[in-house]
């Protein structure tokens, strides 16, 4: 349920260095650097609410630009503010096809497509309403975004989804014009709104084990932390402030780096 946009994530650092020596001279230091593409919504792309003027706007400073100073990588961000994942398939397939060169990708989506046309539920609450995307139609979408990945020889990364505020979210949606109750009658309960939400996340940890491929568990991570719900997100309990994408950016950061001290 979240009318999500685009965030930025780093991922996998590979360092190469190379040593080049010349006439005796000192060795001169080469680095290339890892190129990672984020393939997401606003999430990936660090789109904050401003509450003062009351739309969208940038972070100042974004998840993606941590992660990429702390993993030190190149970083190339395709994010979309309000892409859904087949959306983000068809862009993803026209880059490849126009060669875009990485050697690993962050997949990063579903805030967008597990939401709802809340003005239609409010004015029509007994009729049937479905999401953006379907949880089948996700899962397929993410599945072929991996697929062609692969197929090209780059690394897929998955990540899972931050939790949302659901009540947060309830009266954001709602406002001053929506039909609380009617909402609330079709949805059954608040809670519905995180729960519908968190099965999207779920389905992208299921692909993840499907291609035995890389998984970025933030969503744990936002969970654990005690202040995230109060102190993280926007007044529209979707997206994460200044200081949330502070935080995942860090997080990100430090679960990539364990991973490869693991790895040796």
């Amino acid at each position: 349920m979240i009318s999500s946009q685009n965030l930025e994530r780093g991922l996998t650092l590979i360092e190469y260095d190379i040593t080049i020596k010349s006439n005796g001279d000192k060795p001169m230091e080469q680095s290339k650097r890892e190129t990672v593409v984020i393939w997401g919504d606003s999430l990936a792309k660090g789109v904050v609410w401003n509450a003062a003027r009351k739309r969208h706007a940038y972070s100042k400073t974004t998840a993606a630009d941590i992660v990429a100073e702390r993993l030190n990588i190149e970083l190339v961000n395709r994010a979309k503010f309000g892409c859904t994942a087949p959306e983000g398939l068809a862009i993803m397939e026209r880059e490849i096809e126009d060669g875009i060169d990485c050697d690993t990708a962050l997949i990063e989506f579903g805030g967008n497509d597990c939401n709802f046309d809340w003005k239609a539920i409010s004015e029509r609450p007994d009729d049937e309403h479905l999401p953006a995307t379907s949880p089948e139609a996700y899962q397929e979408s993410v599945r072929t975004m991996v697929k062609n990945l692969l197929k090209q020889g780059i690394q897929p990364v998955l990540m899972t989804l931050p939790p949302i505020d659901a009540e947060r979210y309830f009266r954001f949606l709602a406002g001053d014009t929506l039909n609380r109750e009617n909402i609330l009658r079709w949805l059954g309960d608040v809670q519905q709104i995180y729960r519908y939400q968190e099965m999207y996340s779920l389905l992208v940890e299921k692909v993840a084990r499907e291609f035995s491929i890389r998984l970025i568990d933030l969503r744990s991570r936002c969970l654990a932390e005690r202040n995230f719900f109060r102190d993280m997100l926007c007044e529209d309990g979707l997206h994460l402030n200044e200081e949330g994408q502070q935080f995942i950016g860090e997080q990100i950061a430090q679960l990539v780096q364990q991973e490869h001290r693991k790895a040796g």
